[in-house]
């Protein structure tokens, strides 16, 4: 299709962030990297039950701009015009995923257009992205952040992430897990106590026919799923690219297993519904590729793995955290580095073992959590971990604080950043656990290192003594002559400084990922 000559109407829809439920219904979300030379996006109309028949009516236009440090290429000078539909359906939605070409390192500003029947083109939405970079040779950003609980949100994040330093603007963002609440946006209806814990939770559900209990809660996700894309991470989605990993609230609190403080999902017949519901919408929104993990490089000076250690995870104590295939990648990316890598998981690796005692007893009961150190593949993990030939860095997320830790592995160092909550369910307020102090704290034969931990975030008071302030990571990547540099600041994402960017809560700068000589490689 040739480029369309046309303005830039800006709609309604596009000029507001709130409003009525039809307006903002369409978006578009940088996917991640497709392999060399591509880029997915997903497109959506989240307008609701009845979204628009827009069929063979919308267009794609991938448009090369000039950032700062890079030209656009002499064979990217034009914009790119892509017919499309949304062929792919769930409730409340109709949706696609396109593969796209980009340039290594090159920047796209996105628009979806729309014809009207007066002919005349409509522009639905807006987004931006880059091409995978094919070297260090350009600072690059990786963006992270957990827990999005909406409704204490109040606009906090989209200001935080509007206003950030053009200096750390995202090539890669992480969404590590629980961007919805499923269990709460269920238990919140009715009497609500706190939220999370309403009168819903005791409604007797699984006396209802299977199908009465898929269509309300297919009701429910939906307009979860909808009410938090649409509104509190709609700003950040449209921008850079964007992988997605999965926590227990896109189901229920420590999924797979029962919760003991939520009734309703006592029932057997009642989870497994719930699970295929919300498999269903989190595929659709998050997952549209089926791949619970992901790896792309910068060219030979930095290598990422992302991995999702709740869709397959097993119940009880010692049940895996992925499938035994993506287990041995994992394995094999780790033993196999060439140079510095970064490992992205929704939950830390240095995370107690709850293995005795009332917290275990807690746990079983179902008024707990389980660790990753909980899971059968642990000591898998933790062993490739030590193999590894060179500096790791670990993201993770999910436990309602921020914090940094290092330990020497091996003749090697390791670190682990953790941010989350973006904006914190009231009900679970956390301050930085500063434990254990040995990795790991599952005793594992012959690996043993203290722990170092070097920042802490902030907390501010609560009824329950402190409850830790939002925040989310940046991590900035640039090329050393040992290695990798990697500047880490964490945002608060209430807090503005006299420039109106997002506060800084804590930062590490300058931290050196060497690169090891690898004899295995040569």
């Amino acid at each position: 299709m040739d480029a369309v000559q046309i303005a830039e109407p800006v709609t309604e829809s596009l000029r507001r962030p709130g409003g009525t439920e039809e307006e903002g219904r369409f978006l578009l979300v940088p996917h991640g990297y497709a392999g060399e030379g591509r880029t997915r996006v997903w497109v959506g109309d989240i307008g609701g039950a009845q979204p628009v028949a827009t069929a063979e009516r919308l267009w794609l236009r991938c448009e090369p701009v000039a950032s700062e440090g890079a030209a656009v290429p002499l064979f990217e000078s034009r914009c790119r015009d892509i017919p499309m539909h949304l062929d792919r359906k769930a409730e409340g939605l109709r949706y696609t995923l396109l593969s796209v070409p980009t340039a290594a390192g090159c920047s796209y500003r996105l628009s979806l257009w729309q014809f009207c029947d007066t002919g005349a083109p409509v522009l639905l939405a807006r987004g931006r992205c880059e091409g995978q970079p094919a070297s260090l040779t350009q600072r690059f950003n990786l963006w992270f952040g957990t827990c999005f609980y909406r409704h204490t949100d109040h606009g906090a994040l989209a200001e935080a992430f509007t206003g950030l330093p053009e200096a750390y603007r995202p090539n890669v963002s992480v969404l590590g897990g629980d961007q919805v609440y499923l269990d709460t946006a269920y238990a919140n209806r009715g009497w609500v106590l706190t939220p999370g814990f309403g009168s819903a939770n005791f409604s007797p559900l699984a006396l209802r026919s299977e199908t009465n209990i898929r269509r309300k809660l297919r009701r429910i996700f939906s307009r979860e799923y909808r009410k938090t894309w649409r509104g509190g991470l709609r700003q950040l989605l449209s921008a850079g690219q964007h992988y997605f990993l999965a926590g227990d609230h896109e189901f229920w609190n420590d999924y797979p297993n029962p919760p003991g403080f939520l009734p309703t999902l006592w029932s057997a017949k009642v989870r497994h519904i719930w699970r295929d519901c919300a498999r269903q919408l989190f595929d659709a929104y998050q997952l549209p590729d089926i791949q619970t993990c992901s790896r792309f490089d910068i060219g030979d000076d930095l290598s990422f793995f992302v991995l999702d250690t709740r869709l397959q995870r097993g119940r009880g104590r010692d049940g895996q955290f992925t499938d035994a295939a993506t287990l041995e990648r994992l394995q094999q990316w780790l033993t196999g580095l060439r140079c510095p890598g970064v490992l992205v998981l929704p939950a830390p690796v240095l995370t107690r073992w709850q293995s005795s005692g009332k917290r275990s007893l807690m746990v079983k009961l179902g008024l707990g959590d389980h660790t990753l150190a909980d899971t059968g593949q642990y000591e898998t993990l933790v062993r490739a971990l030590n193999a590894c030939p060179q500096d790791v860095l670990i993201v993770a997320g999910d436990v309602h604080f921020s914090r940094l830790a290092r330990f020497e592995l091996n003749g090697k160092k390791v670190l682990e950043v953790v941010s989350s909550p973006l904006s914190c369910l009231p009900s679970a307020p956390a301050a930085a656990n500063q434990h254990p102090d040995v990795f790991p704290d599952r005793p594992i034969e012959g690996i043993r290192a203290e722990v170092e931990y070097l920042k802490a975030g902030t907390t501010r008071p609560h009824k329950r003594s402190v409850i830790s302030n939002n925040n989310f990571v940046t991590l900035s990547f640039t090329r050393a002559c040992a290695g990798v540099s990697v500047d880490v600041v964490c945002w608060n994402v209430n807090a503005r400084n006299g420039q109106g960017e997002p506060a800084i809560d804590w930062e590490c700068r300058e931290i050196l990922l060497r690169t090891h000589k690898n004899e295995q490689a040569l």
